[in-house]
């Protein structure tokens, strides 16, 4: 279909919609949004929050927002800064009527708000690859389609279709007010170093053109230009007809002077730009701006195309400058991409049939899960900066986590970014908490050096799964850099010309886990700066003046790091026991310690004779958190060290501790899942950090902090707690709610609850968060049950799934694998492997029976086939 076709069906079932209460009931969300055909979002501008989506490749940024707010970056550099709350928007889109006195203007996005005199409807549907925004006013219908190529062009189509047989006359108006810097705000030199220029058509193009430059220093001494070229073209239908055409270079030529804003743009509702400044530098802010004066007969159409290049290079610029964007090829562009992405995913699918019970609608549930693939996919492959502040850059915990789950279905991605992440380890094996990459050769990145002890237990943990289920032991061969973290506190650090494989490096890193702990008492692993929940960062910090740090502990880290030697023993002895052998018992020994040290120092009682599992402890164990008494005489639960003493297999040692366990998730839950802690840290409590900080209720102090509830659902379905797991993890997904405030379609990293501050299921951000990546290994290893080990895979789905079917394909080193789950509620579980009944093994773990398939078995067979009927 082409542009407009595509407008007609959005337009098509946004109505329907509206017309039909019933079946916009089994495709809505919270959040004014909807899944629609093809799995595509259509969203309506709302006042308690935004829809939002990501697009682009390769850590290439590209935000649409249902509102109309647009912005990109790819790591530092942003073509589009964004715009805050209320700002005027930095792209922009008007139409205009005629009236008595003046025009009467409307935005064709939702933003900037005006004061409007024209009755409209306005719709945003979301593509896997391309946003429409739609508004419906004066009997035309106005869109606005955008997306990204792989190249970095951004595209824009205008349109306006009279729907009635009426002759209308009225404008449309775009408006660019591009960075194209390396800097995360603006400052009041940057129009000192900016021009643009309104360019003559090329030959055979009807509308002018702009060229923006923008000048920074690209190292000591050397300015240079950041080009962004904007390329036009209209095509008219029969019956339409371009009055007349005005550009202009100059911000105050559009709103009328510095302190008007777009929010009231004089020139809009004049329905002139007067006199336009064809170059505009130095004095007032450049931007590229145009209105098109059209008539439109009965059904007749018009749509303006625009496509933005960015680029650096004099040869680039003249290129882009003489390229003609036709309307055939542009359209064509969009559905190449919206392919690509759907292939993209395509290693992996789930279906899930009818619903038997709960609140999750299973059409939903299906889109949802496509959405959840994009978003472990994007917070995989960040090049830092989505928050475009200094130090959001590219988390080390963050990306491995998400990594784990992105390799089920896009491995060759996931083992790139591996290798660009093991290249700014320390040579003593510890990581950074956050890295940047050079923006040039010889630049020093800018990196965040806090010790956090956890870094690099993430790292392992992805790498043997990775190994597992891909089996490509030349990933151990690959070379990698490193890099001196010379001084902390100055972020500064330096690149070594040492190299060494990939198993050196995790040598090194187990290394520097294992020394990094109390070895003169407790065996277990030392807080240093804090572990995976970083806003409770005062465990390490040292009783004595002349240390930064002490003996505090995170349990946490304490098993994840247990749960390492395992995969290291396990990795080595596969890669061959006899030459590993110093290794592996060095590996042993330490578990054994760290299993000793935990029993003996985690499970702590009180005088009625009740277990809990503390969350940690401060130098000396002076204190603990997570305990009857903790620094605040409160007692409390936290849920990490819980979930992960079953995920790292301290369970499996002695599964009695399991009612301490769900007694814990008890007073933890909640109606939006799992809290972090309970009950919250109030402001002064002493030697936990910054947490008491955050308000009560809000992100990790004393909400379901959604990374940490699910790491909770995750241990749930690991011991066999699969009902209570399965009411978990609906509190955890968005579109169970009633409300909420980000995209509904995604995971959000929290769910804050306040009654004292009026909140209530608000979130702090969506996208960005780790909860999609364990929300997405839950599916795929405790829902559906793949679980790859290094000699094969275990099928192992959950008992008690609350839908009739699913269905899930996953492609395993070459073998396309299928496995078709029915619930007939009859207590017992069969397998059929390619038509013929298989026997199941008994995993008292998990309470289920479960399936092993060999890698001789599984690279003999193009095509797996296993049912599972309970």
């Amino acid at each position: 279909m082409n542009f407009f076709d595509n407008v007609n069906k959005y337009a098509n079932e946004y109505h329907n919609l509206q017309a039909n209460p019933e079946v916009a009931c089994e495709k809505e969300m919270p959040g004014k949004a909807f899944f629609v055909e093809d799995n595509n979002i259509l969203a309506i501008p709302r006042e308690d929050g935004d829809c939002r989506y990501p697009f682009g490749q390769n850590g290439f940024n590209y935000w649409v927002y249902a509102s109309g707010y647009l912005h990109s970056n790819e790591g530092l550099f942003s073509p589009y800064l964004r715009a805050s709350e209320g700002q005027e928007p930095k792209i922009a889109f008007f139409a205009g009527f005629k009236g008595e006195e003046h025009y009467k203007v409307i935005p064709i996005l939702s933003v900037p708000v005006m004061d409007e005199h024209v009755q409209t409807e306005r719709y945003t549907v979301f593509t896997k690859a391309s946003a429409y925004y739609i508004t419906e006013a004066e009997g035309i219908t106005f869109a606005i389609r955008t997306f990204v190529d792989a190249n970095k062009k951004m595209y824009y189509t205008v349109s306006a279709t009279n729907n009635t047989d009426e002759k209308k006359t009225f404008f449309v108006s775009s408006y660019f007010n591009p960075f194209l810097k390396n800097a995360v705000m603006e400052g009041a030199e940057n129009r000192w170093f900016r021009q643009a220029t309104v360019l003559p058509a090329n030959e055979g193009q009807n509308l002018d053109n702009f060229l923006v430059e923008v000048y920074e220093e690209r190292e000591r001494g050397a300015m240079a230009p950041n080009y962004g070229v904007f390329i036009r073209n209209l095509t008219l239908s029969e019956g339409a007809k371009l009055i007349k055409s005005e550009e202009t270079a100059s911000r105050n030529d559009y709103v009328g002077g510095v302190r008007s804003s777009l929010h009231t743009p004089a020139a809009l509702y004049k329905g002139t730009f007067g006199e336009t400044k064809k170059v505009t530098t130095f004095t007032e802010v450049s931007i590229a701006a145009d209105m098109l004066h059209i008539e439109l007969d009965g059904k007749a159409s018009m749509r303006e195309d625009i496509v933005m290049t960015y680029c650096f290079e004099d040869e680039e610029m003249e290129v882009a400058i003489h390229a003609v964007p036709a309307p055939e090829v542009i359209d064509g562009a969009e559905v190449e991409i919206i392919n690509e992405e759907a292939q993209r995913g395509g290693a992996m699918k789930a279906k899930f049939g009818k619903r038997l019970r709960g609140e999750i609608k299973e059409e939903v549930f299906n889109a949802f899960f496509e959405h959840l693939k994009k978003q472990v996919e994007f917070c995989s492959v960040i090049k830092g900066y989505i928050q475009l502040s200094s130090f959001s850059l590219i988390g080390i915990r963050d990306v491995f986590q998400a990594l784990e789950g992105l390799v089920f279905y896009e491995p060759e991605v996931a083992r790139d970014k591996m290798i660009e992440a093991l290249n700014f380890v320390q040579p003593d094996g510890r990581c950074p908490r956050q890295y940047s990459l050079p923006r040039f050769e010889g630049d020093t990145p800018n990196m965040d050096l806090r010790p956090f002890i956890d870094q690099g237990v993430w790292v392992i943990s992805t790498i043997a799964t990775y190994l597992r289920f891909t089996q490509d032991f030349n990933f151990l061969n690959e070379t990698c850099g490193y890099y001196d973290f010379v001084n902390d506190k100055a972020h500064l650090a330096k690149k070594l010309d040492k190299t060494s494989s990939v198993l050196d490096h995790l040598f090194d890193m187990m290394n520097y886990l294992l020394t990094n702990r109390d070895h003169e008492y407790t065996k277990c692993v030392c807080a240093l700066y804090g572990d995976w929940n970083d806003a409770l960062d005062g465990l390490g910090v040292s009783k004595h003046k002349d240390r930064e740090y002490g003996t505090g502990v995170s349990v946490m880290a304490t098993l994840q790091v247990y749960q390492n030697c395992y995969e290291m023993i396990e990795l080595l002895e596969i890669l061959g026991a006899d030459q590993y052998a110093d290794k592996i018992d060095e590996y042993k020994q330490a578990m054994a310690e760290i299993e000793e040290g935990l029993t003996k120092y985690a499970i702590i009682a009180n005088e009625a004779g009740e277990k809990r599992l503390v969350h940690g402890w401060g130098d000396e164990r002076s204190y603990f958190v997570g305990s009857f008494d903790d620094p605040d005489h409160e007692s409390r639960d936290g849920i990490t060290s819980n979930a992960f003493w079953v995920l790292a297999g301290m369970y499996d040692k002695d599964m009695s501790i399991k009612e301490t366990i769900l007694n814990a998730y008890d007073r933890l839950g909640s109606k939006y899942g799992l809290k972090t802690f309970q009950p919250h840290f109030e402001k002064g409590t002493t030697g936990v950090g910054r947490i008491p900080n955050l308000p009560k209720g809000t992100a990790e102090n004393g909400a379901a902090y959604i990374h940490a509830s699910t790491f909770g659902v995750m241990s749930l379905f690991r011991m066999g707690e699969t009902d209570r797991a399965w009411d978990e993890l609906s509190k955890c997904l968005p579109f169970t709610h009633e409300t909420v405030s980000v995209s509904p379609y995604v995971m959000p990293n929290s769910y804050g609850f306040n009654e004292e501050k009026q909140i209530d299921g608000e979130s702090m951000q969506d996208w960005q968060t780790g909860s999609s990546n364990v929300a997405l290994k839950t599916f795929i290893r405790f829902v559906f049950g793949v679980e790859p080990q290094y000699t094969g895979l275990w099928i192992q789905p959950s008992m008690d799934i609350p839908f009739e079917t699913t269905a899930f394909e996953l492609k395993v080193r070459g073998t396309h694998l299928v496995l078709k789950y029915s619930n007939h509620e009859t207590g017992k579980r069969i397998f059929k492997v390619n038509g013929e009944i298989q026997e199941g093994i008994y995993d008292n773990v998990m309470k289920l029976e479960k399936l092993w398939l060999n890698n001789n078995f599984i690279s003999n067979n193009k095509e797996i086939v296993v049912e599972i009927l309970d």
